[in-house]
């Protein structure tokens, strides 16, 4: 019981410790965590129509060359922030991954400490009672 006590007392504080380093490094947000801001193309802007004169097919040619423009630059948009926010992720699966190690390395060594001072105890408690039986012995061969 007093083991439970001590293990439990000990990954709260070890918990406590890894909380406030975590809040020390500069994580992204992710409880308010922007969206992605690219402004898309407008497929509607190019429709085919009845190009009956030059002028028709090179007004829809350069409705075509914008819009791609446009597609262009929304992919390129799109993909610096898939790439930004994947870098988010990864900082943060590695923050989490060091933050997990640290609390197991210390809750590993406090344990093996306790576990230690267990034995240890054992030991003392088995001495004193050998000790005991060793003079209950004696008084009894008198």
């Amino acid at each position: 019981m007093i083991r439970q006590i001590v293990l439990t007392a000990f990954l709260a504080g070890a918990c406590s410790v890894a909380s406030a380093q975590t809040a020390s490094v500069a994580l992204p947000d992710t409880i308010a965590y922007p969206d992605a801001h690219c402004t898309k193309p407008q497929v509607n802007m190019v429709k085919p129509g009845a190009w009956n004169n030059s002028e028709a097919v090179d007004s829809y040619n350069l409705k075509v060359k914008k819009f791609n423009q446009e597609a262009m630059a929304y992919g390129s948009c799109m993909h610096a922030y898939i790439d930004k926010a994947n870098s988010d992720v990864k900082t943060i699966q590695d923050k989490a991954n060091a933050d997990l190690k640290q609390v197991s390395e210390r809750a590993n060594g406090s344990m093996k400490a306790i576990q230690d001072k267990i034995r240890q105890a054992v030991a003392d408690a088995k001495g004193v009672a050998a000790a005991i039986d060793e003079q209950t012995a004696k008084l009894r061969n008198r």
